[in-house]
């Protein structure tokens, strides 16, 4: 009982931690070095909030993008815009110098240009079930629970490994 109340609270632990490094890094990135969206090794990590670019890419897919990756028309990429000031996944419609066209997959009129500066980089994949993971994560109740639950396992494996052992008596046959 001793060791499955153990396992499980470092499972938790785990997870908690690995919650505790990926929050911080995201907050260091975002907060700290004012960048628009968190990286790691060249690449970004962009969740999808719209179905504009169905069915390539669903609202909360995940999409990893590799910064500033070289693109050509055809290409899906990450760009800032500068109009609304959010951060958009379209195709590149066309490249003419220091600008690009691009449209979303739903639309039927090209954006406006905009600069190759505001492109963060080209769409390489996506993560499978990420958005879902990342949405049940964003929770606070959620984060609260897993750190309640973790640490009432760490507690209780740690109270039994420490409990006081019940001295046993010998009996002695005098005979």
């Amino acid at each position: 009982m001793k060791s499955l109340l153990r396992a499980l609270g470092n499972v938790f632990l785990t997870v908690l931690v690995m919650l505790l490094i990926v929050y911080g890094w995201a907050f260091l990135e975002l907060k700290i070095l004012l960048k628009g969206q968190p990286e790691i090794f060249g690449f970004v990590f962009y969740m999808q909030e719209s179905d504009d670019m169905a069915p390539q890419f669903e609202s909360k897919d995940v999409i990893i993008i590799k910064k500033g990756d070289q693109y050509k028309a055809g290409d899906i990429v990450l760009y800032f815009d500068g109009k609304d000031s959010t951060y958009k996944v379209h195709q590149v419609v066309s490249l003419s110098g220091d600008s690009v066209t691009t449209k979303c997959a739903k639309c039927t009129a090209n954006n406006e240009a905009i600069s190759t500066d505001n492109v963060v980089g080209r769409a390489v994949g996506k993560v499978l079930f990420m958005g879902a993971v990342v949405n049940f994560f964003k929770q606070k109740s959620v984060l609260i629970g897993i750190a309640i639950i973790g640490l009432t396992f760490l507690a209780i494996s740690q109270y039994l490994e420490f409990k006081p052992k019940k001295k046993k008596t010998l009996e002695v046959d005098q005979n």
